[in-house]
């Protein structure tokens, strides 16, 4: 199950002992071993949480895939406040 923990919720986040500003630039994925995949990194991870999606995590282990991923990633990451934005005037 997964359950989504918006990072102002500082009460709710304190527990995963995750910096606030790791939390603000990037969503993180924790498993319940305690594991955690922050922003691109937590892609494959949720993909094979959804069976009809699962055969696209292993598109992420092909050379190049994942650092790619993040760099798309982090460019969106520094811009959603402006893609969002743009999003509500349509």
């Amino acid at each position: 199950m997964l359950r989504f923990v918006p990072f102002q919720d500082t009460a709710a986040v304190a527990r995963f002992e995750i910096a606030l500003p790791k939390l603000a630039a990037a969503m993180h994925l924790i498993l319940p071993d305690g594991r955690v995949y922050p922003g691109a990194d937590a892609m494959p991870r949720l993909l094979e949480l959804f069976p009809g999606k699962r055969w696209l995590a292993p598109l992420f282990s092909v050379p190049g895939v994942l650092p790619l991923a993040r760099r798309i990633y982090a460019w969106i990451a520094i811009r959603r406040h402006c893609l969002v934005r743009g999003l509500e005037g349509r």
